[in-house]
């Protein structure tokens, strides 16, 4: 197996205009709350057999929106990955695939204008989250998107989920949220 190089990219500031998040326990939460429908879309699938369980019910979706250009924001996530020393296995090109498929579907209207999602994972946490329990092999890559909404193309959005494992992993769960929100840090200064 091969993996891909990681590319070269120039950083580029820009500012965070709203707020990160809100906190309920040690967990945060996003502000626009999109957990009642993917629970319920969940349930559905995993009844029906369709997808395995790499999404719990209490996993956290976090959304930062910053104010700057897509390309640029996306540059900074990646070299913020890169430079916690972590690879980055895979690059979703999302918005692609919707924009190539949406007509297949009925779909004539654009969610996203860009969408990639930069899949990564850390050894030592993976490490980690194995000896603890070998059914956590399923909350590895950690997922960062990095995307643009068509109704608000002067916001990039970045988002990330903070998974929840089998019993006994909570440390190593905040670990896992530490570093991706420190990615994110890094990517938003």
């Amino acid at each position: 197996m091969s993996s891909l190089p990681g590319p070269a990219f120039i950083m580029s500031g820009m500012r965070v205009t709203m707020a990160r998040v809100k906190y309920l326990s040690k967990r945060p939460i996003m502000k626009t709350s999109i957990q009642l429908p993917v629970l319920i879309m969940l349930v559905l699938q995993l009844s029906m057999g369709l997808v395995s369980n790499s999404l719990a019910a209490d996993d956290t979706i976090v959304t930062v929106k910053v104010e700057g250009d897509f390309f640029d924001v996306s540059a900074n996530v990646r070299s913020a990955i890169v430079g916690k020393g972590i690879n980055i296995s895979n690059i979703v090109a999302a918005s692609q695939m919707l924009h190539r498929t949406g007509a297949d579907f009925g779909y004539d209207d654009k969610v996203y204008l860009e969408a990639e999602s930069y899949e990564f994972c850390s050894a030592r946490l993976s490490h980690k989250l194995a000896r603890i329990h070998p059914d956590n092999i399923v909350l590895c890559p950690f997922i960062i998107a990095v995307y643009v909404v068509a109704d608000e193309p002067e916001i990039v959005r970045i988002s990330y989920r903070i998974p929840s494992g089998k019993p006994g992993t909570e440390a190593v769960i905040d670990e896992i949220a530490e570093l991706i929100e420190g990615i994110v840090e890094d990517a938003t200064w």
